[in-house]
């Protein structure tokens, strides 16, 4: 396995273009080796390429929903018997028999109960039939339709007379629900059950047979008890995932376009869908509250999920249709909920709610419906519903702006359950449907589902109308409403206009209430928040006719009542540094409590102190505010002190966003850019002096409260986000502790989410910026921090990598968290010497060649020189030293191709970096012999005059030509008398006539080092036309110069000094007649030996001795 892993990991390193195949390819193996970990991580990381254009395909989509289906459900070998029965010599007898044998056993101890010896028996049974079948490899232990019939038909008996609700009692479905789980999962997974072909298409045929009598032995089960509500809630607790597999497994046999069809399998298959959703789903997520019960929430949610991925079209249309005509669990007749109700009112309950399963299941729901809005977008899912031709064709017709019909039935259902809450006279309920639409917001389909709300007359004027009257808690449900949907910002100008006073009065409620409650602190952190983030919004001045949140249309019937010279909306904005100050103190009191509590890593006040940071870092996308914070260093000493210690991440991640928005730059703009920018402000100039219009509001749809932070800059003095100021607030950062911060946040241990290891990669980027501080960030292990969480498709060091290169070519990083990670690694490089920043040069080097290919970046050209300035940095050790990477990262990784292509860059910047980096690898006897080989095949007996650069193009020769044998000589024709170019000598001659000094230097410098071989001196004076003339011409450049350039004079002239030397040296009779007979290299020579105190002295002095002009 791990030979093979490995494999696949060289296959990722040396081509990307199939990465999310392979990923998933090795997330199998990952997930059949019992690694839980590695699977996930993988399937995660192919699910986010396929986001990108240039991996989505039909194909890849499709192969990730498989494997978030299979991988995760796929049942690992467990023991699953009871664990006081481990050990029970009843067991150890029982687990003897065959599964044939089991069956039985178990069948017959559970239909005769008088001889079960109390149960004994067909625990001991079931439980050696859950290994048996559950930790099966291949067909070893698989059950034949037939036993699978009968332990559905066994587990319903056991159920049904179990006496209590209790799951002690019900030891014998759970290990049945497992062994029949894993057996149709089985059907499922297996390829050849799938092949109608093979054998006539006899094993297909019995499976969908077996499912189907299975399916409709589930379905018989509940209709005899329909009225048994401990029946049903106990079948749900043991057979919850059995439902699920059986399902799951018949979908698989079903086109999922097909699922409207009246065949008998697609009958079966909206029969058992239909059982999952209004009888499982409706009862077993009805005890939420209840923390004993989370797991099984979970394990249902989890259901909902896998069924949905399975068959979209089919749980689309269940789902959002349903009448909810079953029964509520509870043995009554009354109607219950419909599923999408059941699935709000999960939401309905607070992000932080102190009961642990009631967020758990909103986590879960929050999942589902984002799932769910997102496949019913899709209108190929919408085939089920009598308003899909119609809906589809004008889909078409308005490339996508019109929502398809499934989109609209969930919408219209959504719709009015939130609103007959919130309508609601009860305040519990009123507060339900606001925590509800909260969590529609926060989930990011809020606007997709809620937007007919703002099409109501007058529905949000009441919303805060009545709010004014609302108990407390109702007021904090409505105010994270508010919170939540100001993220779109048309949403949040409405809700700004009109609630902008009621909010401003509940934040002063804890100055103003002595002795005041905890939902008074609560209420006033709340409501900062919510100012925080209107604080960029500027109040709704549209009238009634403009165009509603969310809507797809400019429609009548928006809010009326919003007047923008009446009402709330005449309210005065908070001043952000009021804010931002209100937000310090707050964070400030609760420190203080926490210090006196003598807490460490937890505290029940971690909770109201993340709020206020979230708060603060939102307005700390003002540049005042970030000057002001940034600057007030005891504060950050005391909240990063904090950081570090606490477990809350949701706290740390608060931390992370307001370091993210203190040390970010201004992104450089391209001309282009710049243009658009100032044309979208004298447009909002434009509307803010005639009024608004619809195509005004239609600018804001979509947009978020920090995009506006973000641009509202007018009044801001601009040298507060200048790159000397931000430098300055990285440095106040890193001395209160902000790389201590980072570092502890990503430890693994602490297991933290992709989303903080992304923003601290990002961090880290704008901190190393600041030269001074990159040996900080190493002296507190940032290196081990950054390396630590590069994700799964990032290219990784390998030892064996140093013995060949088995084809490898550097590619550029697909994930934007490795390309930070590496540009971080790259300016760390640049300033610290290698043998103190890093235990191993080679663990960044893969990555730094990666960045040499990178594209797609707005910074990509700055990435690239970068990176080759650290490469230079790490060349440039002793050769032969335990840090010499010269061989690896030229050779080993082929990154001198790499590193050759961007010494024809048209960035001058760029092509002298990688002209310096070449000097430094030349010193390698590979690189070096790379260079040389094969220069003699092109030495002519008269060499053929001719242009240095024409038409600015050099040729590289190929691999093939540096291979050629002696006697495939090129340039044997008269014809090819320009054939000396396709030498690799050549490129650097010509980039010894550049006008960049600096790449002149660097390009004579490896001309200097490579004339130590005679066959470099031949191709240079004997092959090359023009090399001697490029050579004299460079050593007598800058001779007019200043002093500044003085030094770079004398560097030209050791550089050519050493050239001619060496080139003396070289043996040949020919060599030394070309430069006898040069008069502009023998003055030149003769020149250089006028002052003994030069560096080319010795050289120049030899040289002419050499050549007999001495």
């Amino acid at each position: 396995m791990e030979q093979t892993v490995e494999g696949i990991t060289k296959k990722l390193q040396a081509d990307s273009s199939n990465a999310p195949m392979l990923l998933l390819e090795r997330a199998r193996l990952y997930a059949d080796n019992g690694d839980e970990a590695n699977a996930k991580a993988d399937i995660a990381s192919a699910a986010s390429l396929v986001k990108e254009p240039q991996h989505r395909s039909d194909q890849t989509v499709a192969a990730v929903e498989r494997a978030f289906r299979e991988i995760s459900i796929r049942p690992a070998a467990a023991e699953v018997a009871e664990p006081g029965r481990k050990t029970d010599p009843l067991l150890a007898k029982h687990s003897a028999l065959s599964v044939e044998e089991l069956v039985n056993v178990t069948v017959k101890a559970i239909n005769d109960g008088k001889q079960d010896q109390d149960g004994a028996v067909s625990a001991a049974a079931s439980a050696a039939l859950a290994r048996k079948v559950d930790g099966a490899q291949g067909k070893q232990a698989a059950l034949t339709g037939d036993q699978i019939y009968r332990l559905v038909d066994v587990f319903h008996t056991a159920v049904a007379a179990a006496t209590t609700d209790s799951l002690d009692e019900c030891v014998v479905a759970k290990n049945i629900a497992q062994c029949v789980k894993a057996a149709v999962l089985h059907m499922a997974l297996d390829p050849d059950s799938k092949d109608k072909e093979k054998d006539a298409g006899e094993h297909y045929h019995a499976n969908i047979n077996t499912l189907q009598k299975a399916a409709k032995g589930i379905q018989t089960a509940w209709d005899v008890h329909d009225s048994d509500g401990r029946f049903k809630q106990l079948a749900c607790r043991c057979g919850a995932s059995m439902y699920m597999a059986v399902a799951y497994s018949l979908s698989t046999y079903v086109d999922s376009q097909k699922v409207g069809d009246n065949d008998d399998i697609a009958t079966s298959l909206r029969g058992i869908y239909n059982l999952y959703i209004q009888q499982v789903w409706m009862v077993g997520t009805l005890s939420t509250a209840k923390s004993d019960r989370a797991g099984e929430v979970g394990e249902v949610c989890q259901g909902v999920l896998r069924l949905l991925t399975a068959a979209k079209p089919l749980f689309v249309y269940l789902f959002t249709a349903a009448s909810g005509s079953g029964s509520n669990g509870s043995g009554s007749k009354k109607p219950s909920k419909t599923p999408v109700a059941r699935l709000l009112q999960m939401f309905g309950v607070a992000a932080d709610s102190p009961v642990p399963s009631e967020t758990k299941a909103r986590s879960h729901a929050l999942l589902i419906v984002s799932q769910l809005v997102a496949a019913a977008k899709d209108p190929a899912n919408s085939v089920m519903f009598p308003e899909h031709d119609a809906s589809s064709s004008r889909a078409r017709a308005q490339a996508h702006s019109a929502p398809s019909a499934a989109v609209m039935q969930l919408r219209k259902e959504v719709t009015g359950i939130i609103d007959e809450w919130i309508q609601s006279t009860i305040q519990s309920e009123r507060s339900r449907g606001l925590l509800s639409a909260a969590s529609l917001y926060e989930g990011g389909v809020g606007s997709d589902l809620l937007s007919d709300l703002w099409l109501k007359s007058g529905w949000a004027g009441d919303l805060w109308d009545q709010g004014e009257f609302d108990k407390p808690e109702t007021q904090l449900s409505l105010l994270r409403f508010a919170d939540a949907s100001s993220t779109d910002v048309s949403v949040g100008k409405q809700m700004k206009g009109l609630g902008n006073g009621l909010v401003q009065e509940l934040a002063k409620r804890k100055a103003t209430s002595k002795g005041g409650s905890d939902v008074d602190d609560e209420l006033a952190a709340a409501a900062s928040m919510v100012l925080a983030k209107w604080s960029g919004v500027a109040t709704a001045s549209a009238p009634a006719s403009a165009q509603v949140p969310g809507s797809e249309s400019g429609a009548a019937g928006a809010d009326s009542e919003m007047d923008p010279t009446g009402g709330n909306s005449t309210t005065p904005d908070i001043d952000p540094m009021v804010l931002a100050n209100m937000h310090m103190e707050r964070i400030s009191d609760a420190l203080n409590t926490r210090d006196s509590n003598k807490n460490g890593s937890a505290d029940p006040l971690d909770n109201s102190i993340e709020k206020a940071v979230e708060a603060l870092g939102f307005l700390c996308l003002k540049p005042a505010v970030k000057e002001h914070v940034a600057h007030n260093e005891g504060f950050l000493k005391r909240l990063f002190a904090v950081g570090q210690k606490t477990t809350s991440m949701s706290l740390r991640f608060s931390i992370l966003m307001l370091i993210r928005n203190l040390t970010m730059y201004k992104p450089v703009l391209t001309e282009e850019q710049k243009r658009m920018q100032q044309l979208q402000r004298l447009g909002k100039k434009a509307q803010g002096e005639g009024g608004s219009s619809t195509d005004g509001d239609k600018s804001g749809a979509g947009r978020t409260v920090g995009d506006d932070l973000k641009q509202d800059d007018e009044g801001e003095d601009p040298e507060l986000d200048s790159a000397e100021s931000v430098s300055k607030r990285s440095v106040s950062v890193c001395k209160c502790g902000g790389v201590s911060v980072l570092v502890s946040t990503v430890q693994p241990k602490l297991r933290p989410s992709d989303s903080a290891k992304d923003t601290v990669a990002e961090i880290m980027v704008a901190l190393v910026t600041t030269q001074s501080l990159r040996g900080l960030v190493v002296q507190q292990g940032g290196i081990r921090t950054l390396l630590g969480i590069l994700t799964t498709s990032a290219p990784k060091a390998d030892s064996k990598m140093s013995q060949s290169n088995d084809g490898y070519v550097p590619r550029a990083l697909l994930q934007k968290r490795d390309k930070n990670i590496a540009f971080s690694l790259a300016k760390i490089a640049i300033s610290v010497p290698p043998n103190l920043a890093f235990q191993d040069p080679r663990e960044i080097v893969l990555l730094l060649l990666s960045l040499l290919h990178e594209d797609s970046e707005p910074q990509a050209l700055l990435m690239k020189f970068e990176s080759l300035l650290a490469l230079t940095n790490l060349a440039s050790m002793e050769p032969g030293s335990s840090y010499d990477v010269r061989d690896y990262m030229a050779i080993s990784l082929n990154g001198v191709s790499s590193i050759e292509m961007l010494m024809l860059s048209d960035h001058p910047l760029v092509r002298r970096a990688a002209t310096e980096l070449l000097c430094n690898l030349v010193y390698s006897p590979k690189v070096f012999e790379r260079y040389v080989a094969n220069a003699e095949k092109y030495v002519r007996e008269e060499p053929a005059p001719g242009e240095l650069l024409p038409s600015g193009i050099v040729e590289l020769p190929s691999d093939s030509e540096d291979n050629a044998r002696d006697g495939d000589r090129p340039g044997n024709s008269d014809s090819d008398g320009d054939s000396y170019r396709s030498h690799r000598l050549h490129l650097l001659v010509a980039l010894s006539d550049v006008d960049d000094a600096a790449t002149r230097s660097a390009a004579a410098g490896a001309l200097a080092i490579l004339s130590n071989d005679p066959q470099c001196c031949r191709y240079l004076f004997l092959a090359h036309p023009r090399a001697s003339s490029v050579l004299v011409r460079l050593a007598n450049d800058l001779a007019d110069s200043n002093d500044s350039d003085r030094q770079l004079r004398i560097a030209f002239r050791h550089r050519v000094a050493v050239i001619w030397a060496n080139a003396a040296a070289s043996g040949d009779a020919r060599v030394l007649s070309k430069l006898r007979h040069d008069t502009g290299v023998v003055d030149t020579l003769d020149d250089m030996t006028h002052d003994p105190k030069m560096p080319y002295f010795a050289a120049a002095k030899d040289a002419l001795q050499k050549i007999g002009k001495h």
